[in-house]
């Protein structure tokens, strides 16, 4: 009895074939995950950089209350809200009393009064320190103030 080898040698994939249809499946997988994991990272910087851009600007508007509740512009106190921030326990905003949960955020309010005796410019940055990049941002206004 004799076995026709002719038909058993074409009878499913040969090594290579397998392989070369793992390595299509493998490019057509890798692809969108790696513009998903590019989208992710992306995603985070901006929410950083929108984080920061609100914290710096806030600054601002906190020597602005300070100048509203009455103090001249030598008794401006920067000091009180330059630190680094932690998110509250409720997560509904920042604050520099260490209390909740420490952020990549450090914020520095500076002033600068050479201006004219009523009018100093304030300078509020805030910088992040994350593994991605630290950055800074910074939100400047000039504002008038009580007479000394």
């Amino acid at each position: 009895m004799m076995i026709d080898k002719s038909n058993t040698d074409q009878a499913g994939f040969t090594l290579i074939e397998t392989f070369v249809a793992i390595v299509v499946l493998m490019i057509t997988v890798l692809g969108p995950m790696m513009l998903l994991s590019r989208a992710l990272l992306d995603a985070r910087y901006i929410k950083d950089e929108i984080v920061a851009t609100y914290l710096a600007q806030e600054g601002v508007e906190l020597m602005i209350y300070q100048r509203n509740n009455g103090l001249t512009a030598s008794s401006l106190d920067p000091d009180s809200h330059s630190c680094q921030l932690y998110l509250d326990q409720n997560g509904e905003g920042y604050n520099c009393q260490r209390a909740g949960q420490p952020t990549i955020f450090t914020r520095t309010i500076e002033i600068d009064n050479s201006f004219s005796e009523n009018k100093v410019e304030v300078t509020s940055s805030v910088t992040r320190s994350n593994l991605l990049t630290g950055r800074e941002v910074a939100s400047r206004s000039i504002i008038y103030v009580i007479s000394q």
